[in-house]
Protein backbone atom coordinates (compact mmCIF):
# COMPACT_ATOMS: atom_id res chain seq x y z
CA UNK A 1 0.00 0.00 0.00
CA UNK A 2 0.96 3.69 -0.88
CA UNK A 3 2.38 5.88 1.54
CA UNK A 4 -0.92 7.65 2.96
CA UNK A 5 -1.52 11.29 2.82
CA UNK A 6 -3.17 11.58 5.47
CA UNK A 7 -3.21 9.30 9.07
CA UNK A 8 -6.44 9.37 10.97
CA UNK A 9 -6.38 8.39 14.59
CA UNK A 10 -9.83 7.62 15.93
CA UNK A 11 -9.79 6.44 19.75
CA UNK A 12 -12.25 4.10 21.17
CA UNK A 13 -13.23 2.83 24.62
CA UNK A 14 -15.91 0.03 24.69
CA UNK A 15 -17.45 1.14 21.48
CA UNK A 16 -18.61 -2.17 20.00
CA UNK A 17 -22.60 -0.74 19.80
CA UNK A 18 -21.02 1.94 16.45
CA UNK A 19 -17.62 1.37 15.73
CA UNK A 20 -18.43 -0.91 12.53
CA UNK A 21 -20.80 1.64 11.20
CA UNK A 22 -18.87 4.75 12.43
CA UNK A 23 -15.43 3.24 10.54
CA UNK A 24 -18.13 3.23 7.26
CA UNK A 25 -18.82 6.46 7.55
CA UNK A 26 -15.08 7.90 8.29
CA UNK A 27 -13.56 5.80 5.40
CA UNK A 28 -16.35 6.83 2.95
CA UNK A 29 -15.76 10.34 3.47
CA UNK A 30 -11.96 10.28 3.52
CA UNK A 31 -12.15 8.72 0.34
CA UNK A 32 -13.72 12.16 -1.28
CA UNK A 33 -9.94 13.47 -0.50
CA UNK A 34 -8.87 11.58 -3.36
CA UNK A 35 -5.29 10.73 -1.57
CA UNK A 36 -4.25 7.62 -0.35
CA UNK A 37 -4.99 7.54 3.72
CA UNK A 38 -5.12 5.24 6.72
CA UNK A 39 -7.49 5.00 9.77
CA UNK A 40 -6.10 4.17 12.90
CA UNK A 41 -8.29 2.31 15.97
CA UNK A 42 -6.58 2.67 19.42
CA UNK A 43 -8.71 0.50 21.02
CA UNK A 44 -8.52 2.03 24.86
CA UNK A 45 -8.77 -1.02 27.39
CA UNK A 46 -11.55 -2.12 25.28
CA UNK A 47 -13.26 -4.80 27.00
CA UNK A 48 -16.33 -5.66 24.53
CA UNK A 49 -16.45 -6.95 21.16
CA UNK A 50 -15.25 -3.67 19.54
CA UNK A 51 -11.73 -4.58 18.45
CA UNK A 52 -13.52 -7.23 16.53
CA UNK A 53 -16.15 -5.58 15.52
CA UNK A 54 -13.11 -3.00 14.10
CA UNK A 55 -11.45 -5.55 12.27
CA UNK A 56 -14.76 -7.38 10.39
CA UNK A 57 -14.27 -4.79 7.31
CA UNK A 58 -11.10 -6.50 6.25
CA UNK A 59 -10.23 -2.75 4.51
CA UNK A 60 -6.51 -2.35 4.62
CA UNK A 61 -6.40 1.29 5.23
CA UNK A 62 -7.72 0.51 8.29
CA UNK A 63 -5.71 -0.17 11.52
CA UNK A 64 -6.64 -1.43 14.75
CA UNK A 65 -4.55 -1.50 17.55
CA UNK A 66 -4.91 -2.29 20.87
CA UNK A 67 -4.44 -1.08 24.63
CA UNK A 68 -4.44 -3.16 27.61
CA UNK A 69 -4.73 -0.96 29.82
CA UNK A 70 -6.85 1.97 29.64
CA UNK A 71 -5.03 5.31 28.39
CA UNK A 72 -7.13 7.66 28.48
CA UNK A 73 -7.23 9.87 24.94
CA UNK A 74 -4.15 11.07 25.20
CA UNK A 75 -2.60 8.21 26.00
CA UNK A 76 -4.21 6.31 23.12
CA UNK A 77 -3.98 9.30 20.74
CA UNK A 78 -0.09 9.02 21.46
CA UNK A 79 0.28 5.19 20.98
CA UNK A 80 -2.16 6.10 17.45
CA UNK A 81 0.83 8.77 16.43
CA UNK A 82 3.70 6.51 16.79
CA UNK A 83 2.02 3.82 14.03
CA UNK A 84 1.48 7.16 12.14
CA UNK A 85 2.80 7.49 8.63
CA UNK A 86 0.74 10.14 6.80
CA UNK A 87 2.34 13.26 6.10
CA UNK A 88 -0.58 14.42 7.58
CA UNK A 89 -1.72 13.82 10.58
CA UNK A 90 -5.14 13.67 12.28
CA UNK A 91 -7.59 12.37 15.05
CA UNK A 92 -11.40 12.14 15.94
CA UNK A 93 -13.86 10.86 17.94
CA UNK A 94 -14.91 7.38 16.93
CA UNK A 95 -18.48 8.64 18.42
CA UNK A 96 -19.02 10.70 15.38
CA UNK A 97 -20.62 13.56 17.66
CA UNK A 98 -18.65 15.75 14.87
CA UNK A 99 -18.70 14.53 11.26
CA UNK A 100 -15.84 12.88 9.17
CA UNK A 101 -16.26 15.52 6.57
CA UNK A 102 -14.59 18.24 9.10
CA UNK A 103 -11.66 16.25 8.91
CA UNK A 104 -11.53 16.18 4.89
CA UNK A 105 -12.42 19.99 4.41
CA UNK A 106 -9.04 20.29 7.13
CA UNK A 107 -6.77 18.36 5.30
CA UNK A 108 -7.38 20.46 1.94
CA UNK A 109 -6.56 23.77 3.90
CA UNK A 110 -2.99 22.10 4.16
CA UNK A 111 -3.06 22.44 0.14
CA UNK A 112 -4.23 26.05 -0.32
CA UNK A 113 -2.43 27.60 2.72
CA UNK A 114 1.40 27.62 5.27
CA UNK A 115 -0.21 26.54 8.13
CA UNK A 116 0.86 23.92 10.56
CA UNK A 117 -2.95 22.83 11.78
CA UNK A 118 -6.27 22.87 11.39
CA UNK A 119 -8.89 22.03 14.33
CA UNK A 120 -12.50 21.72 15.48
CA UNK A 121 -13.82 24.76 16.55
CA UNK A 122 -17.24 25.40 18.23
CA UNK A 123 -16.95 29.20 18.32
CA UNK A 124 -16.26 29.44 14.54
CA UNK A 125 -18.64 31.76 12.82
CA UNK A 126 -19.35 28.53 10.71
CA UNK A 127 -20.60 26.21 13.23
CA UNK A 128 -23.94 24.56 14.16
CA UNK A 129 -23.80 23.90 17.73
CA UNK A 130 -26.48 22.72 20.12
CA UNK A 131 -25.06 22.78 24.07
CA UNK A 132 -26.62 23.46 26.86
CA UNK A 133 -25.96 26.81 28.26
CA UNK A 134 -24.40 26.26 31.63
CA UNK A 135 -21.86 23.86 29.69
CA UNK A 136 -21.60 27.31 27.22
CA UNK A 137 -20.53 29.39 30.51
CA UNK A 138 -18.10 26.62 32.04
CA UNK A 139 -16.62 25.96 27.81
CA UNK A 140 -15.94 29.85 28.05
CA UNK A 141 -14.28 30.74 31.62
CA UNK A 142 -11.80 27.74 30.69
CA UNK A 143 -10.79 29.35 27.05
CA UNK A 144 -10.10 32.37 28.90
CA UNK A 145 -7.97 30.85 31.23
CA UNK A 146 -6.20 29.39 28.58
CA UNK A 147 -5.64 32.59 26.53
CA UNK A 148 -3.93 34.39 29.82
CA UNK A 149 -2.02 30.85 30.44
CA UNK A 150 -0.54 30.31 27.23
CA UNK A 151 -0.21 31.76 23.18
CA UNK A 152 -2.40 29.59 22.11
CA UNK A 153 -4.69 31.45 18.93
CA UNK A 154 -7.63 29.36 18.89
CA UNK A 155 -10.71 29.69 20.45
CA UNK A 156 -11.48 26.44 21.23
CA UNK A 157 -8.96 23.38 21.87
CA UNK A 158 -11.49 20.70 22.93
CA UNK A 159 -13.03 19.83 20.12
CA UNK A 160 -11.74 16.04 19.33
CA UNK A 161 -11.44 16.80 15.61
CA UNK A 162 -8.14 18.03 14.23
CA UNK A 163 -5.38 17.92 11.83
CA UNK A 164 -1.62 18.51 11.85
CA UNK A 165 1.45 18.72 9.94
CA UNK A 166 3.90 15.77 10.22
CA UNK A 167 6.41 18.04 11.25
CA UNK A 168 4.85 19.45 14.05
CA UNK A 169 3.51 15.91 15.50
CA UNK A 170 7.05 14.58 15.44
CA UNK A 171 8.57 17.38 16.82
CA UNK A 172 5.93 17.35 19.82
CA UNK A 173 4.87 14.61 20.54
CA UNK A 174 7.18 12.99 22.11
CA UNK A 175 7.32 15.79 24.42
CA UNK A 176 4.28 15.44 26.12
CA UNK A 177 2.98 14.00 29.58
CA UNK A 178 -0.69 14.68 29.53
CA UNK A 179 -2.61 11.44 29.26
CA UNK A 180 -6.25 12.59 29.42
CA UNK A 181 -7.91 15.50 30.47
CA UNK A 182 -5.73 18.53 28.91
CA UNK A 183 -3.81 16.69 26.09
CA UNK A 184 -4.84 18.51 23.29
CA UNK A 185 -4.63 22.06 25.20
CA UNK A 186 -0.94 20.60 25.93
CA UNK A 187 -0.23 19.80 21.88
CA UNK A 188 -1.13 22.95 21.05
CA UNK A 189 0.76 24.94 23.54
CA UNK A 190 3.88 23.01 23.15
CA UNK A 191 4.05 23.42 19.82
CA UNK A 192 3.28 27.03 19.66
CA UNK A 193 6.36 27.29 21.89
CA UNK A 194 8.11 25.99 19.30
CA UNK A 195 7.25 28.04 16.16
CA UNK A 196 4.22 25.91 15.51
CA UNK A 197 1.47 28.56 15.77
CA UNK A 198 0.33 28.76 12.20
CA UNK A 199 -3.17 27.14 13.24
CA UNK A 200 -6.99 27.74 11.76
CA UNK A 201 -10.02 27.00 13.19
CA UNK A 202 -12.56 25.52 11.08
CA UNK A 203 -16.35 25.33 11.66
CA UNK A 204 -18.44 21.65 12.81
CA UNK A 205 -21.76 20.83 13.55
CA UNK A 206 -21.92 19.28 17.23
CA UNK A 207 -25.02 17.87 18.64
CA UNK A 208 -24.70 17.71 22.39
CA UNK A 209 -25.97 14.03 23.21
CA UNK A 210 -26.40 14.53 26.67
CA UNK A 211 -29.69 15.82 28.56
CA UNK A 212 -29.54 17.88 31.38
CA UNK A 213 -26.41 20.48 32.67
CA UNK A 214 -24.59 18.63 35.09
CA UNK A 215 -21.23 18.48 35.32
CA UNK A 216 -18.57 16.14 35.94
CA UNK A 217 -16.59 17.90 38.78
CA UNK A 218 -14.17 15.44 38.58
CA UNK A 219 -13.07 15.77 34.84
CA UNK A 220 -13.18 19.33 35.91
CA UNK A 221 -10.96 19.01 38.83
CA UNK A 222 -8.65 17.03 36.94
CA UNK A 223 -8.58 19.33 33.85
CA UNK A 224 -7.80 22.01 36.06
CA UNK A 225 -4.87 20.19 37.33
CA UNK A 226 -3.62 19.71 33.93
CA UNK A 227 -3.34 22.75 32.74
CA UNK A 228 -1.86 24.64 35.52
CA UNK A 229 0.83 21.33 35.70
CA UNK A 230 1.45 22.56 31.51
CA UNK A 231 1.51 26.02 32.11
CA UNK A 232 4.30 25.43 34.96
CA UNK A 233 6.32 23.04 33.13
CA UNK A 234 6.42 25.64 30.20
CA UNK A 235 6.45 29.15 32.17
CA UNK A 236 8.54 28.06 35.06
CA UNK A 237 10.51 24.44 34.52
CA UNK A 238 10.81 24.72 30.71
CA UNK A 239 10.45 21.12 31.04
CA UNK A 240 9.48 21.03 27.16
CA UNK A 241 12.80 22.79 25.79
CA UNK A 242 14.61 20.70 28.34
CA UNK A 243 13.51 17.66 26.91
CA UNK A 244 14.08 18.36 23.13
CA UNK A 245 17.66 19.29 23.85
CA UNK A 246 17.85 16.25 25.72
CA UNK A 247 15.95 14.03 23.15
CA UNK A 248 18.29 15.73 20.13
CA UNK A 249 21.57 15.23 22.36
CA UNK A 250 20.36 11.57 22.45
CA UNK A 251 19.56 11.39 18.42
CA UNK A 252 23.15 12.84 17.71
CA UNK A 253 25.18 10.60 20.12
CA UNK A 254 23.30 7.72 18.20
CA UNK A 255 24.46 8.95 15.18
CA UNK A 256 27.97 9.62 16.26
CA UNK A 257 28.01 5.69 17.31
CA UNK A 258 26.66 4.09 14.36
CA UNK A 259 29.09 6.45 12.20
CA UNK A 260 32.04 5.36 14.43
CA UNK A 261 31.56 1.38 14.61
CA UNK A 262 32.59 0.37 11.16
CA UNK A 263 35.53 2.72 11.03
CA UNK A 264 36.45 0.74 14.23
CA UNK A 265 35.77 -2.60 12.50
CA UNK A 266 37.44 -1.75 9.65
CA UNK A 267 40.79 -0.43 11.68
CA UNK A 268 40.21 -4.19 13.78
Amino acid sequence: MSEPHLSLITPMYNGAAYIEQNLGEIVRALEELGRPFEVIVVCDGCTDGGPALARSSGDPRVEVLECADHLGKGGALLHGMAHARGRLVGWLDSDLDIAPDTIVAAARRFEEAPIDAVVGSKRHAGSVVSYPALRRFYSWGYQTLIRVLFRVNVRDTQVGAKVFRREMVDTVGPLLLVKRWAFDLELLAVAAEFGFDRVEEAPIALNYRFTGTSVNWRAVRLTMQDTLAIAYRIHLRHHYVRRFASLERRRMDEAVATAVAPEASVRG
